[in-house]
């Protein structure tokens, strides 16, 4: 299994040689992504790029206010393909505007995104050419105009997976009460394929020459794998509703035009900051029967209604919750209602409050002394992330969420500092991260319980903490150091290497899997991701990870017999239209 890490990591560096040449400009925001990839995702920055007689330059303040109230894009706000090329059509509009188009980057996998929008303007002398009112369109938009849109969407992706020691070859004793996992992995190798693909239609418009604009998705998703993963037995093929929601966009609004309204319900996606408390790729279940554990196919929530209001740098927002549960007849019906407020100045503060309840659930907490239900726990999450410090690449990240129960005496906290620097001049446009992680876990000794719930957590490449040991330790009762160093090889291809050392905060682990519900040793371990990312000829990617977790005192203690490093290889190609 090591063999294959090193030639598949010789091969990236060979490939990543002999296409060198990139420009800079491209390499700084991160790897630029097909649209479709990342719908939902909140908007972390938007850079304007404007040329002039054959200069490009990055726009100022006042022209940046501008074009924001023209693009009705702004950060802080939520992306969507299908409002970012109806901005762009809008925006063609403007007398002096010759072309402009957008390309969207994700400096991390499963984070918020970077909006780079092109301009040229009219050079003198030049006439603007009268833009038809309807638009040569290719696969797989079908209608084009200057105020509407309606395409296609045809999602698909195949992988293979091989996994040695899964479990860190205990899987019976960690899997035990699960009812996915009627085979669970024991030591030695685990090896299988899933599939899946989503046809799909969405489109938006404009209602006469008003400001309202309705817009909507739906898509159907099949989803297969080929024979047994690490939970669970045989074949599996799986189709259902993946997105179905509708919405209403509302720009421009007051004296200043600085004023937006957007209004939405239904199976769509979600995401708060980064994922730490919410992760756009934790809203529905994928495993035993939905085959495609490690593909992560169905990603949007059962029910989401989410309120959204731009004004001047402020995004207030109110959302209601139900993520996809993967059992029909054994729903826990948890449902979260939350709303807050982002400040986002496009240069160095990205800043956020939210509060967030449990509504509704089934669903406990295991006590020392008893069980707690999930209804009526609260969270107050504020974030403060700052950008490029002095002008050095310098970054810090922050979020703090403390809990406390309407109900029951529980009371919790967890919090992340993580700084790192980026070095866009250097070639690659290398960065480096550090993050100390805290999720409080449980005293004993005191009548409340203090276990931290982290929600709706996740999201390769931010808060999978160690996509092995995630698997067996959740999120609760952990500390972890995390060290991250990433490379932008090209404008579309990144590789990063991840080191966590992870670590409980209390023996008591109550409300963790049965081995390690009592812990002798704190020390769970080690775990060394490498995970190389590619977007190739404009619509598909190529996600490949390498991931070796190390068990440490912790694990080892919890068992008689011995445990094995747990290893984990994954090839998955995408294709997104």
């Amino acid at each position: 299994m090591r063999n294959i890490y090193w030639i598949f990591l010789l091969l990236v560096l060979l490939f990543s040689k002999r296409h060198e040449g990139v420009a800079q400009v491209s390499q700084i925001f991160g790897v630029e992504v097909v649209p479709n990839t990342v719908e939902g995702s909140p908007i972390r920055s938007v850079v304007i790029l404007l040329e002039k007689e054959g200069k490009q330059y990055l726009a100022d303040s006042a022209e940046l206010q501008a074009l924001y109230d023209n693009f009705k894009l702004q950060p802080g706000g939520v992306f969507r393909e299908m409002t970012a090329d109806l901005a762009v059509s809008a925006f063609l509009r403007q007398p002096q505007i010759k072309s402009a188009s957008y390309k969207v980057y994700t400096p991390e996998i499963s984070g918020p995104v970077v909006l780079v929008i092109s301009a040229v303007f009219l050079g003198p002398g030049e006439i603007k050419e009268t833009l038809p009112s309807k638009k040569e369109t290719r696969f797989p938009v079908l209608l084009e105009t200057d105020r509407s849109k309606l395409a296609l969407i045809l999602n698909g992706a195949f992988g293979f997976y091989h996994d040695q020691n899964a479990f860190f070859s205990k899987g019976p004793e960690f899997t035990q009460g699960n009812p996915v996992a009627d085979n669970a992995a024991v030591r030695g190798p685990r090896f299988w394929g899933e599939t899946f693909l989503e046809p799909g239609i969405g489109g938006i418009t404009q209602i006469g020459k008003s400001k309202i604009y309705p817009y909507g998705a739906a898509s159907f998703l099949i989803s297969a794998r080929n024979t047994t993963d690490i939970y669970s037995e045989g074949t599996a093929i799986y189709g259902a509703f993946e997105r179905l929601y509708a919405g209403v966009l509302i720009p421009q609004l007051g004296k200043n035009r600085n004023l937006s309204i957007d209004l939405s319900a239904g199976r769509q996606f979600f995401q708060l900051n980064d994922g730490f408390l919410f992760s756009r790729f934790s809203g529905s279940a994928n495993a035993g029967e939905r085959g495609s554990l490690y593909l992560n196919s169905r990603t949007a929530y059962q029910m989401t209604a989410w309120g959204k209001v731009h004004w001047k740098k402020f995004n207030f927002s109110a959302f209601f919750l139900e993520p996809q549960e993967l059992f029909k007849d054994r729903q826990t019906n948890t449902r979260f209602l939350g709303g807050g407020v982002l400040f986002n100045d496009n240069k160095h503060l990205d800043l956020g409050l939210h509060h967030i309840s449990i509504q509704s659930s089934k669903s406990s907490y295991a006590t020392p002394n008893g069980r707690i239900p999930l209804e009526g726990l609260q969270t107050l999450n504020p974030k403060v992330w700052i950008n490029n410090i002095a002008g050095k690449g310098i970054f810090i990240k922050s979020e703090f969420a403390y809990q406390w129960h309407s109900n029951a005496e529980m009371v919790s906290n967890a919090w992340y500092l993580g700084g790192g620097l980026l070095k866009k001049a250097w070639k690659f446009s290398p960065s480096f991260y550090y993050r100390y992680a805290f999720m409080k876990g449980d005293d004993p000794s005191t009548s409340r319980f203090e276990r931290f719930d982290a929600l709706q957590t996740g999201g390769l490449g931010n808060w999978v903490q160690g996509i092995n040991f995630r698997k067996i330790i959740g999120d609760g009762n952990l500390i972890t150091h995390r060290v991250e160093v990433k490379g932008y090889l090209k404008k579309n291809m990144d590789l990063s290497f991840d080191y966590f050392f992870l670590k409980a905060d209390s023996f008591s682990n109550l409300g963790s899997l049965a081995p390690i519900a009592n812990l002798t040793e704190k020390n769970y371990g080690h775990e060394f991701t490498t995970t190389y990312r590619y977007f190739l000829k404009g619509n598909f990617l190529f996600l490949g990870l390498f991931s070796w977790a190390n068990p440490g005192p912790a694990i080892k203690s919890s068992f008689e017999s011995e445990v094995y490093d747990w290893l984990s290889f994954q090839a998955s190609f995408f294709m997104f239209y």
